[in-house]
């Protein structure tokens, strides 16, 4: 990874909260962010701005959030997401064990393609899947592949701010 090609802001990152979702993170200035409510969960998208008038894809953070049976665990919540992705055209270039917000997490990482309107990208995805308080969460980071390493600083930043209450 090189860092020096990451964005870098000297401007601190920005809150967001989220009290009814019990969430807080922080997200880099200039990204913009967007909560949507569907049947089956909630999310919220930080978007990086647009780098150029030749950039394509804006490289996103998404969470999403979903009430789960009680006593739901972390193992059969992922095997849940593994199985509703098994029909996706992506690869696997990671699946292990790890942490977000302090919780016991698995670690995703894959490609696969990012469909747009009228033309498709290859995309590479970074996902934590966590359980806490019967609700499942999936943090996704979204990039084109060759973007990828330029924006991972920030996500982690993102991601290690991240509070699950």
């Amino acid at each position: 990874m090189n860092l020096q090609s990451a964005p870098v802001s000297s401007a601190p990152f920005l809150p967001y909260m989220n009290f009814k979702q019990g969430i807080r993170i922080n997200y880099p200035p200039g990204w913009m962010h967007r909560e949507q409510v569907a049947p089956v969960g909630f999310a919220v998208i930080f978007n990086s701005p647009q780098e150029d008038f030749a950039d394509q894809f804006s490289e996103n953070l998404n969470i999403f959030i979903e009430s789960l049976p009680a006593g739901a665990t972390v193992d059969q919540y992922a095997q849940a997401c593994l199985n509703g992705m098994a029909q996706l055209p992506i690869q696997y270039l990671e699946n292990a064990r790890a942490t977000i917000a302090g919780r016991e997490a698995y670690r995703l990482v894959y490609t696969g393609p990012l469909a747009l309107p009228g033309f498709t990208l290859s995309g590479k995805f970074l996902q934590y899947i966590t359980v806490a308080n019967s609700k499942g969460y999936v943090v996704t980071y979204t990039a084109e592949i060759k973007k990828f390493d330029k924006f991972l600083p920030l996500i982690v930043e993102m991601c290690n701010s991240l509070e699950i209450n």
